[in-house]
């Protein structure tokens, strides 16, 4: 086979075409060998490069001594601001961890929450959302955080088909957000979220009903109709609604 010459260094003898000769560290080797080689050694060396580099390269944010709460906030508002939410996660948890009591305490929780719903790691960012209402009832942030929190809800919600308990979650934190400040920036923000989850939670029963209906389960269909009608009334789904509690309680021998 064809032979490759690549440039390698050390302070072994390598044997050549002309023989076996001795080449220390200071000088350059060259060597020959079959291009089938070429990625084994090419592998061998880059392994061994990466398991000198690793250890640096891996260390925990947690392992690391010396750093005050301040310097664990600034760095979690920095990798936030770099968008790099995994890291700015782990610098608000080191900090909740180490500080628990620090006056920066509340901020880490709440850019904690914030740093996992931005990384698309609803449950965690739920879980966080949480912590931060239990923790700091007080805290000015509190509107924001149910409205966050019902966000992070809303985006788990599934399709009106199947079941809606993220759905009622979502429209509960948005209610307490408008609650707790009723004219407040998120106030309107939170109601027109509402709105949109309540005309899902009336397709969610208007489906169900029409199920019974279809399978001549009258009383259901007309229970589950009139149950949807009172609880979300004025929503796309009131057109539907109302047809199938008409055909129900035909069907019954009932008059509207």
């Amino acid at each position: 086979p064809k032979k490759t010459t690549a440039i390698i260094t050390g302070k072994t003898g390598i044997a050549s075409s002309h023989g076996e000769r001795n080449i220390d560290n200071s000088r350059w080797l060259y060597y020959r060998f079959s291009p089938m080689l070429l990625p084994r050694h090419l592998l061998a060396i880059g392994a061994l490069c990466l398991l000198a580099i690793l250890p640096a390269c891996t260390e925990k944010l947690a392992k690391r001594t010396g750093l005050t709460a301040q310097d664990l906030f600034s760095r979690g508002q920095q990798r936030s601001a770099a968008r790099k939410f995994g890291d700015a996660s782990e610098a608000f948890q080191v900090l909740l961890e180490r500080f628990p009591n620090s006056p920066l305490a509340a901020k880490a929780q709440l850019g904690l929450a914030e740093a996992r719903m931005e990384n698309k790691e609803d449950i965690e960012a739920e879980v966080a959302y949480d912590d931060f209402i239990r923790l700091y009832p007080a805290d000015d942030n509190i509107p924001y955080a149910l409205y966050r929190k019902g966000e992070v809800l809303a985006r788990q919600v599934p399709d009106p088909g199947r079941d809606q308990s993220k759905t009622l979650e979502a429209v509960k934190a948005f209610t307490l957000a408008r609650e707790k400040s009723p004219k407040g920036p998120y106030a309107e923000k939170a109601a027109g979220k509402i709105g949109l989850l309540r005309n899902r939670l009336a397709e969610h029963e208007n489906r169900v009903a029409s199920h019974y209906l279809r399978r001549k389960h009258y009383g259901s269909a007309e229970a589950r109709a009139r149950r949807a009608l009172s609880d979300y009334p004025d929503t796309a789904a009131t057109p539907s609604l109302m047809s199938i509690l008409a055909t129900a309680m035909e069907k019954q021998g009932k008059k509207p």
